[in-house]
C-alpha cells in the first residue's frame, strides 16, 4: 500500500498562518499594555480609587443581634401591652388568641 501524498504546502502555510496570528496577538497585547501605562513586572500606576459594593453590609458575627431580635419577636409574641391605648387596642399572648379563637367553634359544636 503506497502512501497517501500529503500536501505539505498547505500544512506549512497554515502553521506559518497559526504562528502569525499568535504573534500578532502577543504584541497587541504588549502595545495595549504599553498605552495603558503597565510597567514590566506587572506594578500598576497607583489609581485613587476605592472599592465599594452597593447593598447591605454582611456582619462578621451576626448571632448577638439575631439573638436579639428573636428574644424581642418572642418577648412581643408572649407578651401583653397596649398598640393603641385610645383606640383600645391590646396585643395578648398567642396562646390565650388561639383559644379566644377556638371558643365559640367549641361551643357551637365544631361548626364554623
Amino acid at each position: 500500500m503506497a502512501a497517501p501524498d500529503l500536501p505539505t504546502g498547505r500544512i506549512a502555510l497554515a502553521g506559518a498562518a497559526i504562528a502569525g496570528t499568535v504573534i500578532g496577538v502577543v504584541i497587541l497585547v504588549l502595545l495595549w499594555l504599553h498605552g495603558r501605562d503597565m510597567r514590566p513586572g506587572g506594578e500598576r500606576l497607583a489609581q485613587p480609587y476605592t472599592l465599594t459594593i452597593p447593598g447591605p453590609r454582611v456582619q462578621n458575627a451576626p448571632q448577638p443581634d439575631l439573638a436579639a431580635y428573636r428574644a424581642e419577636k418572642e418577648a412581643r409574641l408572649h407578651g401583653r401591652g397596649w398598640v393603641d391605648a385610645g383606640a383600645g387596642i391590646v396585643h395578648i399572648p398567642i396562646e390565650d388568641a388561639m383559644a379566644l379563637l377556638a371558643a365559640p367553634a367549641a361551643s357551637a359544636g365544631g361548626a364554623p
